[in-house]
């Protein structure tokens, strides 16, 4: 089965257009500087910048901000399409999580400063959620931010922020109100990533990815800079999730993947005989097969409900749950079909796929982790979706 929003004619032609562009444009290096990856360099902020003279980027937001105006399905098509050509919007963070949020809580003066530039892909952010003592309890962070006249002054640690060494801005969470309960205590604030009194140190990841250590010793922010209200910022976070893990997980990634491990199992032998030849390797691509389809079909659902007025909620976390533990599986299935090559990395004599196989199982054990984890999402399902209690 081939699973597709239903769109019309128009839409099709948009897809048709955005495909002929990535084909055109699209190099290896381009596909792989993205945030997990090898990060956002010169050539990504370039591309970045051919996608947003198209308005390509924010392409549903309005016009008197930079965007094209267009339904929201446009976008997805977009997202799609990147996907299909292994590709990412360069500057997703600003993208999928800045931007919707500036335009539906920031200032007008925030939204005229911030929206139009990343529409034109001038600027990435990096996320300041994640801290050392709250794990993926996002309400127990201990950063603060102490009102001084007309600014904050923010002190504390963050750490695994992926963007943070080459991002411009950091889109960053902290505690305003210590007194307040804990979902009522928290502001995003939007923070010069190179601002004085910031100092950033890498962490090597077994993703391959560079991530980092941000900390922040008496950094002045002015007030302009707090998106939205006040103390409301855990609550923006919650509402730009479900979105966040639509755009940023498109399980149609998985499929060019799939489709190399069966071209190789028609021309690699074993043991005197063709893979496709063995049952194992065949009941394996198979078993891809199956549960990519299936996780398309969880996407598409969740994908509907939000384009048909309806904001899915666990739904789009099991899109996130399904298909991050799914991208594990494909990688070690496919180290099984590859034998000992799979183990070889890129530029290693004898490799394969570019040693696609063995980066995607060391960077996909951080999908179930980023984005909320898989044991998160379970209880969430669980309550939400389920009916059952917390106990």
């Amino acid at each position: 089965m081939n699973f597709q929003l239903v769109t019309t004619k128009e839409e099709e032609q948009f897809r048709e257009e955005v495909s002929d562009f990535l084909k055109k444009e699209l190099t290896y290096e381009l596909q792989r500087q993205h945030a997990m990856d090898m990060g956002l360099k010169k050539e990504g902020r370039e591309f970045a910048k051919k996608l947003g003279q198209k308005k390509w980027l924010g392409i549903n937001w309005p016009e008197k901000y930079g965007g094209a105006g267009l339904p929201m399905i446009y976008e997805f098509i977009l997202i799609q399409e990147l996907a299909r050509h292994e590709a990412h919007i360069p500057t997703e963070i600003a993208c999928f999580m800045g931007g919707p949020l500036i335009l539906r809580h920031g200032s007008e003066a925030m939204k005229e400063e911030f929206v139009p530039r990343i529409a034109k892909g001038e600027m990435e952010f990096g996320l300041g959620y994640s801290e050392p003592q709250a794990g993926s309890d996002l309400m127990a962070m201990q950063m603060t931010a102490v009102e001084d006249g007309e600014y904050f002054i923010i002190n504390g640690q963050k750490t695994f922020n992926t963007e943070s060494h080459y991002a411009d801005y950091h889109w960053l969470a902290a505690k305003t109100d210590s007194q307040a309960p804990r979902h009522k205590s928290i502001s995003l604030f939007i923070v010069d990533q190179r601002a004085p009194g910031i100092t950033i140190r890498p962490i090597e990841t077994l993703g391959g990815e560079q991530s980092n250590e941000v900390f922040y010793d008496d950094v002045m922010v002015p007030k302009s800079r707090v998106v939205g209200e006040k103390n409301k910022g855990f609550l923006y976070m919650v509402e730009a999730l479900n979105y966040e893990r639509l755009a940023l997980y498109q399980n149609e990634r998985l499929k060019p993947v799939l489709a190399r491990l069966v071209e190789y199992s028609k021309t690699k032998r074993r043991n005197g005989k063709l893979l496709a030849e063995d049952s194992y390797v065949r009941q394996m691509l198979a078993q891809m097969e199956m549960e990519i389809e299936v996780a398309l079909s969880l996407e598409y659902r969740a994908i509907a409900m939000l384009l048909g007025g309806d904001p899915p909620d666990y739904e789009a976390g099991l899109v996130k749950l399904f298909g991050s533990e799914l991208r594990q599986r494909v990688g070690y299935k496919a180290m099984d079909i590859l034998g000992l090559f799979g183990l070889l990395e890129e530029g290693s004599e004898g490799e394969v796929f570019r040693g696609e196989v063995a980066r995607l199982c060391r960077s996909g054990i951080v999908d179930t982790i980023g984005g909320g984890t898989s044991e998160i999402i379970r209880n969430i399902t669980a309550m939400r979706g389920l009916g059952l209690g917390r106990k």
